[in-house]
């Protein structure tokens, strides 16, 4: 038989495994509680992240598809109405995303001298389109970007594809208040020609063709 005093112990020593076990759960819980809102946060970021390098490559596609395909003009030039139609393809290209958070803008810019200093040259804007069908500068006007330095010497002209994305977060939208925007531009020299003809003008003389 065992003596009292040896079961008094044994309960004692049940009790305090008892207390130990709770409060091996209990710091389980703590810790968990801890740890749970950072990996939420990671698991959030890498998803808000992912979404916004797809945009960035779409805004991307768009930009540079619009500037080749204008830049493959012919001889001749082209209308208005053509260039509208080949940035169409700009909605397929940042679906399944908001298409009126995009704008894409095609730019023909010239290199002119500037009087009295053959070296240097000044960048205007021949003509321009976007793809809600509008002319977002004025002919002649300065570029409204900064060249690459040395991209073009008198005469000679680029295509400029530029596009601009209003993006706004899908998580953290509650925290982010406010939108920014994704841009991208591409600079592509004519194929057929020294510049395209944006008819009736010619690009050239700037008298109708």
């Amino acid at each position: 038989m065992f003596h009292p005093s040896t079961k008094t112990a044994q309960r004692a020593l049940q009790r305090l495994l008892q207390r130990l076990g709770s409060n091996a759960q209990g710091a389980a819980a703590v810790e968990f509680a801890m740890i749970a809102p950072l990996m939420f946060t990671l698991f959030v970021g890498s998803v808000e992240f992912s979404q916004a390098i797809s945009v960035d490559r779409r805004v991307t596609q768009a930009a540079s598809a619009t500037a080749d395909l204008v830049a493959r003009a012919p001889s001749e030039g082209v209308t208005a109405t053509q260039i509208d139609r080949d940035m169409s393809i700009v909605g397929q290209l940042i679906a399944p995303y908001d298409l009126s958070a995009l704008t894409v803008e095609v730019i023909s810019v010239k290199a002119q001298a500037m009087p009295g200093n053959p070296n240097a040259v000044n960048y205007v804007v021949d003509w321009s389109r976007n793809n809600r069908g509008g002319t977002p500068y004025p002919r002649n006007s300065p570029a409204p970007f900064g060249m690459p330095q040395g991209l073009l010497v008198a005469g000679e002209s680029t295509i400029v594809g530029r596009a601009f994305y209003n993006y706004t977060p899908l998580i953290f939208s509650y925290f982010i208040k406010e939108a920014f925007t994704l841009e991208e531009k591409f600079y592509l020299k004519p194929r057929s020609s020294a510049c395209v003809h944006l008819k009736p003008i010619h690009c050239v003389t700037g008298q109708t063709m």
